[in-house]
């Protein structure tokens, strides 16, 4: 039996990282690493990855707000634009509060998702100060995912927190506080000028709120009170409800024109700016990636144009992309594997095994890989560690398995368009369509091994989701042979098609139309689909006769 182990090697971390087809890295410097991303710093967003997350979650006096992303993810890069208004929005709250980002499509952070335990995304966390992690702590879900409600659950959360003296104080004041103590609780008449009381009546958030909203006002102290009589500790009648003392100590009582956060602070607001101070600016905003404003290269735009005006192919270099994201990035993730998703590892490395795409390296790597797992005990376990380091093990020993370092068939003429999910349909249909002439697998083994894959091991929340919906209400496990099956995932991805046509992460290059089209396949248009034709269409697309090595730096080592 193999338990789950506690990592103990330093992971090497690849100089360049290809992402959408984009080399990034600079060639002659192996310090230069620069990758993309949905976000940048100037949207108050910090982006991390597995060597810098636990140092600054352990370094930061404040309480952190993590999202961690795969950049093929639909739903992430259509929630990017929230998640950057968010972003925006808590700048105010800097002082109290940071907003980080890690990607977890990069094969570099592997690591550090899988010991945070993030299968699907977007996952937002929140951290306390001084964070570290262990087997029972690895942050706070916030869902759900509107703005409306994060700003609500990271409120609570801040206010439960003692933060060091210069940050601000949640607690209420006590009866023996008075003018003096309060001054000795802050840098009085030097970074803090004012002191502001506000009366939180019980069962209202006012004076928690009041401290957030005037955040952008570092000379301002705000404590609360949940009795009104302490104001007479003040100097200050109990039928107050806001205060001010200034540095001089003199008490104001203040006059807001109603009982709600918005009037106490337009009241603090305007006493502040009656007396000449500013407040610190706010953020000024960038806007989302605009994925239709991307240079591509000479050799990018002669692959694009070959792919868009040549006959249908499947391309080995996308299913070798396909395999390298699972082997390297998608499967090393899950912490354990054990009981019901060891049956689905084990699955898709058999029927991998069987119908391998790959060069003579890449079989015996499939092949080992599926012994060793296979190997292990019904009721054993396998963890994420031991199974990527028997990926990298059996590589190292193999003349080199990936050549392909970019997509063809599913190149992008963007950002974050297209890329692995493309890839997975392509793999997906090639192994119907191959097992469709083998016996090795009763029907339907190909879809229930897709079925295992997204359910258990795919990153993309929103994808599982839907997928699940999909194969339950087109009853997958009902598909009774390999023809069927064919037709079942070319009727799904269609689906998946008609529901993501004209999306925001849609390459206007490669739209989401209905698939063959007219033009590839006339026969198949009869005017309603020609289910036979259309077969014999993806029998001849997807035959592994048809794999195309464009692309490739050499298709030596292929059958």
């Amino acid at each position: 039996m193999i338990h789950s182990l506690r990592p103990h090697i330093v992971l090497a971390l690849l100089l360049c990282v290809l992402c959408i087809d984009i080399c990034v890295a600079d060639a002659t410097s192996a310090a230069a690493v620069i990758e993309p991303s949905l976000y940048s710093p100037e949207d108050n967003v910090q982006i991390l990855n597995n060597d810098t997350l636990e140092e600054h979650l352990y370094n930061s006096s404040t309480c952190n707000f993590v999202q961690f992303i795969n950049y093929f993810c639909g739903d992430c890069r259509r929630y990017a634009h929230t998640f950057k208004q968010i972003a925006w929005r808590l700048y105010d709250w800097r002082r109290l509060l940071t907003v980080s980002v890690v990607d977890c499509a990069q094969e570099r952070n592997v690591q550090i998702c899988r010991d945070y335990n993030i299968r699907q995304t977007p996952t937002l966390r929140l951290f306390p100060p001084h964070f570290q992690r262990n087997e029972q702590q690895i942050g706070f879900d916030v869902d759900p995912h509107e703005p409306a409600a994060i700003y609500t659950k990271l409120a609570e959360y801040m206010a439960q927190i003692k933060y060091t003296p210069e940050l601000p104080n949640f607690e209420p004041i006590t009866a023996e506080d008075n003018q003096l103590t309060l001054q000795k609780s802050v840098d009085y008449c030097n970074t803090i000028s004012y002191i502001v009381l506000v009366y939180q009546p019980v069962g209202t958030t006012i004076g928690r709120d009041l401290i957030l909203d005037l955040l952008r006002w570092p000379i301002v102290a705000v404590r609360q009170l949940d009795d009104q009589l302490l104001f007479t500790n003040f100097g200050l009648e109990p039928s107050n409800k806001l205060a001010l003392i200034d540095c001089g100590g003199n008490a104001l009582a203040l006059q807001p024109a109603a009982d709600s956060t918005e009037a106490y602070v337009a009241s603090v607001t305007k006493y502040l700016q009656t007396v000449g101070h500013m407040a610190e600016p706010q953020l000024v905003t960038t806007p989302a990636p605009n994925v239709t404003k991307f240079s591509l290269d000479g050799e990018q735009a002669a692959i694009i144009s070959t792919v868009l005006h040549g006959q249908p192919k499947v391309y080995r270099a996308d299913l070798e992309q396909a395999i390298d994201k699972l082997l390297h990035i998608e499967l090393p993730k899950v912490q354990v594997f054990k009981g019901e998703n060891m049956l689905a590892l084990q699955q898709l490395l058999k029927v991998l095994r069987l119908f391998n795409p790959l060069n003579a390296s890449g079989k015996q790597l499939i092949n080992r890989l599926s012994d060793f797992v296979n190997s292990i005990d019904a009721s054993g376990e396998l963890s994420g560690v031991a199974f990527q380091m028997q990926v990298e093990n059996h590589e190292r020993k193999l003349p080199k398995v990936f050549k392909s370092k970019r997509y063809v068939g599913c190149i992008a003429s963007g950002p974050f368009l297209r890329g692995f999910t493309c890839s997975l349909w392509t793999l997906f249909h090639y192994l119907t369509v191959e097992s469709a002439k083998s016996t090795d697998l009763p029907p339907g083994a190909v879809l229930a091994t897709i079925h295992g894959f997204a359910k258990h091991f795919f990153g993309c929340g929103d994808c599982v989701q839907h997928f699940m919906g999909m194969a339950e209400r087109r009853k997958l496990f009902e598909v009774k042979n390999a023809d069927e099956q064919i037709l079942w995932l070319w009727e799904a991805h269609n689906e998946v098609n008609e529901r993501i046509a004209g999306d925001s992460t849609e390459d206007p290059k490669f739209p989401k139309l209905q698939y063959p089209s007219q033009e590839l396949c006339e026969k198949c248009h009869n005017p309603t689909w020609n289910r036979k034709e259309v077969l014999a269409f993806l029998k001849c697309v997807y035959d592994k006769k048809n794999l195309s090595s464009y692309g490739l730096p050499t298709a030596n080592g292929y059958d």
